[in-house]
């Protein structure tokens, strides 16, 4: 074979073929490098405040062409902004980056101290006065965040929403309502079981609750067939 002067031949210039490929990739690479900077960069879905002010700090530092720029550690910059939730990062022929921004949705409060998501997910925000208020343990997240919106549902035919509800340790669910009509709070027990249907009992009584709306604190909803009502005291009791 290799006494054969056309397969020698061949073989040679095949190599020098490749050679002179992997040659100028090399050097293509390295112009677009050198030759292909950033010059617009593209932010899609940047609606709060907060994450456009986070952007003017981390924009102008991003290092590198459209080549060497680090995508991956990109992606996780604009993902370390609190209100991100997440970040697509792309590059744009012939200068330009482009990033896709999604933001978290706020649900409510999670223990005072952060901000549930309407995914389930906690992000490091303080709450604002206003936002619902939800207490539960630790990991329970997802699924209070999807029965909050089921119940939410469920209220908001008969114009009620929740203000506050909390889950104690062993999963027994306790919310706060407030009629859009009124500004008491009427707090409702559902317990740790058939909650949905607990609430849904409740909104059909709720025309009778809401008639003495002034002095009903508390409905316990706990019972098989009926409710219990925590009254206030009322002027004519009184006497």
């Amino acid at each position: 074979m290799w006494d054969d002067p056309w397969t020698l031949t061949l073989t040679s210039r095949l190599l020098l073929a490749v050679s002179l490929l992997f040659t100028g990739y090399v050097t293509a690479r390295q112009l677009a490098e050198n030759y292909l900077p950033i010059r617009q960069v593209v932010v899609t879905g940047a609606q709060r405040p907060e994450t456009r002010a986070a952007l003017g700090q981390i924009v102008p530092r991003l290092r590198g062409s459209l080549f060497s720029m680090d995508l991956e550690t990109a992606r996780q910059k604009f993902e370390g902004i609190p209100w991100v939730r997440q970040a697509q990062v792309s590059r744009i022929w012939p200068s330009r980056l482009r990033i896709d921004l999604a933001e978290h949705i706020p649900a409510a409060a999670w223990n005072g101290t952060a901000i549930l998501n309407v995914q389930g997910e906690v992000f490091p925000v303080k709450p604002w006065p206003g936002l619902p208020d939800i207490r539960a343990p630790e990991g329970t997240e997802s699924a209070v965040a999807r029965r909050y919106g089921d119940y939410a549902a469920i209220l908001a035919t008969s114009g009620l929403r929740i203000d506050a509800l909390q889950v104690d340790a062993r999963h027994a669910w306790r919310l706060q309502l407030r009629h859009d009509a009124q500004a008491r709070r009427i707090g409702v027990d559902l317990g740790r079981e058939r909650m949905a249907e607990r609430l849904q009992r409740f909104v059909t009584f709720f025309p009778l609750v809401a008639a003495h709306s002034g002095s009903v604190r508390r409905v316990d909803m706990r019972y098989p067939n009926g409710f219990a009502v925590d009254a206030a005291p009322t002027a004519e009791s009184e006497t």
